[in-house]
């Protein structure tokens, strides 16, 4: 008896293991499922530039992704690459985020974009510029739930393989998020092989994207202390600076009330550490008058965009009935502008605060400026190439300061038409030139401010016509040389601010972006957007 008892016990005990095994895995299985179901949705996109919003994801979120972690979050330079990910060949390329996939406002999270080495299908040899990415790969992390979009910087891991033609290539960024939500890792590969830049041949390659793998989430929490919280906003300081890092918010989501320029979606522009003085045009034309009563801008159409706002203090393109034309989305060239004269280089102008008017300067001592007024002469420049007739350096002619006048403020806005007309080489000896001729015609008294080229993105240029280089690499390459370059020659000599109307362009929501830049091939922002853009320049010479 005692022996059957034994052998009993036995059987119940394996019984009732078996039976906590089968219901563990039963929990595992229906808590995965319920977890994956309860993961945002991601979107299907279209593979074809143009239509849809993100070419295709293989959208493939890992058990990892729907767990948070305990573990403190880490740089890309502390989280070391997989050996094996150097050798991967013809395999989807993917996103790899490292753990913690759950972290706090204000913390970073290190993203890279492991693209394997795969056949090249073109016939024709690129090279990308030295030391930048032989990809070129457009991600950004997007919030499921505000809509916040944030840029991934990739740049290349620190791999020789990286700049070596026909080998894997590793991209990595430190990407910091500031606003609690869950982040969804979307985008493509824009351009394999360098072929996104395109300046020695002479057919543009068309942009064949390429999906990316998603593995991973990354949820973001407040801090118990969140500087960056949407109801701190009203309690920054307001800000001084033109490129200060910031996001956009749609207007029914603040906790606040504000009369801040919106873009055609209702979404308004917020710096996360300053908040932005909703002034009017008028207001700023005071501004003028009082602190910078002489301005020399240098620019393309993107700068008569901006004026056009400026000296009808806010009324161009300001009508619902024609906010949607095509002179106020994109081709604003062959309007009627009474104050702006398309055919002269040089276009001086006064603005009369009091009055709210604006007019032709017709003095001939453009320098003086007239009592009440300020003066903003514009020189109208299609960036350093040389398609510009005269030649921009004849600008600079003898007795420069005493023809134009001595201004507390340059403008300088290049790059649009640098990037799509110019090798690489051409543009950093003009660069070169230009710097010698600012040290040659302004005293340290006047204040230097880059304006960078319009963002761009998401398609390539279309029209045989033209064959604009234009790339988002070529552009993001020559703006930031264009800063790097006036800041190491000038730094010494003058204040220097860059005005960064590509960030607040590259942060939009991807739809918006493509929208943008499939209704206009020459690179302008609708109005909306110059208003946002002219707000940041505006804080900037008035707080």
């Amino acid at each position: 008896m005692p022996e059957i008892l034994q052998n009993w016990s036995s059987r119940k005990l394996w019984i009732i293991v078996l039976g906590v095994v089968v219901l563990v895995a039963v929990w595992r299985f229906l808590s995965f499922n319920v977890v994956v179901q309860c993961l945002p949705k991601l979107p299907t996109y279209s593979v074809m530039p143009g239509i849809g919003e993100y070419p295709s994801s293989d959208n493939i979120l890992l058990e990892d992704a729907a767990f948070s972690t305990e573990l403190k979050p880490k740089l890309c330079s502390e989280v070391p690459v997989p050996e094996s990910y150097l050798t991967l060949a013809n395999s989807p390329a993917f996103i790899d985020i490292s753990q913690p996939f759950t972290i706090t406002t204000g913390s970073s999270v290190c993203v890279r974009v492991v693209v394997p080495v795969a056949p090249s299908n073109s016939s024709v040899s690129y090279s990308p510029f030295p030391g930048t990415p032989w990809d070129s790969v457009l991600l950004d992390m997007v919030g499921n739930s505000t809509g916040v979009s944030i840029p991934v910087a990739l740049q290349p891991s620190n791999h020789a393989q990286n700049y070596i033609r026909d080998k894997t290539h590793i991209y990595e960024a430190d990407v910091v998020l500031r606003d609690a939500d869950t982040y969804i890792p979307t985008g493509y590969i824009e351009y394999r092989n360098g072929m996104w830049n395109n300046e020695d041949h002479i057919e543009i390659p068309p942009m064949a994207p390429e999906q990316l793998v998603v593995n991973s989430l990354v949820t973001v929490e407040d801090n118990a202390l969140n500087d960056f919280s949407l109801s701190n906003y009203p309690n920054l300081p307001l800000c001084t600076e033109p490129n200060a890092d910031g996001r956009w918010v749609a207007k029914d989501m603040l906790p606040f009330n504000t009369t801040l320029a919106a873009d055609n979606y209702g979404r308004v522009w917020l710096p996360y550490t300053c908040q932005l003085q909703p002034y009017t045009y008028k207001e700023f034309a005071q501004c003028l008058q009082q602190k910078h009563s002489l301005i020399h801008w240098f620019g393309d159409s993107n700068t008569r965009r901006a004026l056009k706002k400026i000296t009808t203090f806010g009324q161009w393109c300001s009508e619902p009935n024609r906010i949607n034309s095509i002179q106020c989305i994109c081709h604003d060239s062959a309007e009627n502008f009474g104050v702006y004269n398309s055919k002269s280089s040089v276009i001086p102008i006064d603005i009369n605060s009091a009055m709210a008017v604006s007019a032709p300067a017709l003095d001939a001592n453009l320098g003086t400026v007239p009592a009440n007024n300020s003066r903003i002469i514009m020189f109208r420049w299609g960036g350093l190439t040389p398609r510009n007739n005269p030649p921009w350096p004849n600008t600079f002619a003898a007795n420069f300061t005493r023809r134009m006048g001595s201004p507390s403020v340059a403008i300088f806005g290049l790059i649009s038409w640098d990037t799509a007309f110019t090798a690489r080489i051409y543009f950093i000896q003009q660069v070169e030139l230009l710097a010698g001729h600012i040290l040659q015609s302004y005293s340290s008294n006047t204040k230097i401010v880059i304006r960078t080229g319009q963002y761009y993105c998401c398609t390539y240029d279309q029209i045989p016509n033209f064959k604009r280089m234009y790339t988002r690499l070529r552009n993001q390459y020559f703006n930031q040389y264009l800063i790097d370059i006036l800041q190491k020659k000038l730094g010494a000599a003058y204040s220097i601010s860059v005005w960064d109307v590509s960030q607040i362009a590259e942060r939009r929501p991807y739809a918006a972006r493509k929208e943008m830049a499939l209704a206009c091939p020459s690179n302008h922002v609708r109005a909306e957007l110059v208003d946002v853009e002219n707000s940041l320049l505006i804080n900037h010479l008035c707080n």
